[in-house]
């Protein structure tokens, strides 16, 4: 079976390792945790770029067939409407899919619609973001053409069933009940996972993890902010992030190109933090750490019940609360808890259940036929009598 991956990458462009890329990451666990993930051929475009690497380099797979895309714009909210047509016309013009796995909605209509053969062929797709206001998108952007891409697949994969539940909310405010409820049928949460869970081998005390986007959604400006405050009160913590031009008395870069080295690194911190306020569909970060034994305190809302469990002891509820706590996890007033079970019931052989690979893939696999020649043999053919009654006719 050929699978023809329309891809979403959102880490590539000057200064960036597009093997880094999330989708790239979670494609991969694709096909080291499943069956037809080291069965099936997939056909992965990626990017040409001029000003970095441009390839990916960590994919040593026999099924999986690298193919140059054109030049895209690295600047996410104008790639997801940057879709290289002649790059995928020419594609489909010499090769036979017998599966569509668009991680990408945005791209799949327009894909759909300029397609040159066989119109039955199945879309399942996978979405990872949505341009919505909870996460700081910009007021113009391209949410419609998202959801019109989704309503193309036979099935949609989300990170969460929050997330699933605010797509709905937001569609519903653009869009009639009976689209919604459309959307609602198609949408399933399929979870992410994590590495194999490596137990740490000791920690560092008082040594913080932030390791996410430097984006709104994340929190990174309130967090550093309040970091920023208790480094007047204290100067005996350190924050260990991935963002490297931070440049804080208290903070220590330890992102590397090798995740190997970054992961190890990240095995040896005291305690994780995420600061979402808006928008967390998932996090990969925090699954990270997690894998590794860092416990994270993270927010009591969004996907993070969902993730760690409502009884998990490291949940807050404000932003008081979270520095109070950061504080007494620093002074061992909060024990660190144990996450060795969240680790090993987020590992990709027990998220990938959630996928249900056998309704979602297999069934939707079809034997491709021979598209109809789209200019046909020219026949003479009668005007209609109704026709007759708005043309100049004779017989």
């Amino acid at each position: 079976m050929k699978v023809l991956v329309i891809p979403n990458y959102t880490n590539f462009g000057e200064n960036k390792d597009i093997n880094r890329d999330s989708f790239l990451l979670v494609f991969k666990s694709f096909l080291d945790n499943t069956k037809i993930g080291k069965e099936w051929e997939f056909v992965l475009p990626y990017p040409a770029e001029s000003n970095h690497p441009g390839i990916i380099n960590h994919i040593d797979y026999p099924n999986v067939s690298l193919r140059q895309m054109e030049k895209i714009d690295p600047f996410p909210p104008k790639m997801r409407v940057d879709y290289p047509y002649k790059y995928f016309d020419k594609l489909l013009a010499k090769e036979e899919f017998n599966l569509v796995w668009s991680h990408l909605p945005e791209w799949t209509h327009e894909f759909k619609i300029t397609r040159i053969y066989n119109k039955t062929q199945p879309i399942i797709g996978y979405c990872h973001w949505w341009e919505i206001r909870d996460n700081g998108a910009r007021e113009d952007n391209s949410f419609w053409r998202n959801v019109r891409g989704m309503l193309d697949m036979k099935v949609c994969g989300v990170n969460s069933q929050w997330v699933k539940e605010l797509v709905l909310t937001r569609a519903g405010e653009v869009f009639q009940p009976h689209i919604v409820d459309k959307l609602r049928d198609i949408i399933q949460p399929w979870y992410l996972g994590c590495d194999d869970y490596v137990e740490s081998k000791g920690y560092t005390p008082k040594t913080i993890v932030f390791n996410h986007r430097d984006n709104v959604y994340t929190g990174s400006e309130w967090f550093f902010q309040t970091m920023d405050a208790l480094w007047k009160e204290r100067q005996d913590f350190e924050v260990w992030t991935t963002l490297k031009d931070m440049g804080k008395p208290y903070t220590r870069y330890i992102g590397h190109a090798d995740r190997d080295v970054y992961m190890n690194k990240l095995s040896q911190a005291h305690f994780g933090v995420g600061c979402f306020q808006t928008y967390s569909a998932w996090s990969m970060s925090t699954t990270d750490g997690l894998s590794r034994g860092v416990p994270y305190l993270l927010p009591n809302g969004m996907c993070y019940p969902e993730m760690v469990g409502s009884d998990y002891p490291l949940l807050y509820n404000s932003k008081d609360e979270f520095k109070d706590m950061v504080v007494k996890l620093l002074d061992g007033e909060i024990a660190r808890p144990d996450v060795t079970h969240l680790a090993k019931a987020l590992l990709w052989e027990n998220s990938l259940k959630s996928w249900d690979i056998e309704n979602n893939f297999v069934k939707n696999i079809r034997i491709m036929e021979k598209a109809e020649p789209l200019v046909k043999e020219k026949k003479d053919i009668a005007p209609s009598e109704s026709a007759k009654e708005f043309i100049n006719f004779e017989e």
